[in-house]
């Protein structure tokens, strides 16, 4: 694991929640937008920023946006629980400012 993979797993997430809020309307859909923009500034900050990838926030935020995006699967497929997601994107989003405030 190098420091870059915040970044992309940051950036791929963001890319699913995209797919996700497209298939939705409402305060769902509003929720999931803001999570789409938060984690692209996160992955900008990312790419920026030099990491120190053996540190535990950023092995917590790896862990933290893996489990979001394999709960969201397939980008192309509408996933059953939609608030799931939406609590593990929450915790990746959390646990990836913690690793790029270190």
């Amino acid at each position: 694991m190098d420091s870059h993979d915040l970044a992309e797993l940051t950036t791929g997430l963001a890319s699913r929640v995209n797919n996700l809020a497209v298939l939705t309307t409402g305060d769902t859909c509003r929720k999931l937008l803001g999570q789409q923009d938060e984690l692209a500034k996160l992955a900008m900050v990312a790419i920026v920023k030099d990491l120190d990838a053996e540190s535990t926030a950023y092995e917590d935020a790896i862990a933290a946006l893996n489990a979001a995006t394999k709960i969201l699967g397939d980008a192309d497929k509408k996933i059953a629980n939609v608030s799931k997601a939406i609590e593990l994107v929450d915790k990746a989003i959390s646990a990836a400012g913690k690793a790029l405030a270190a």
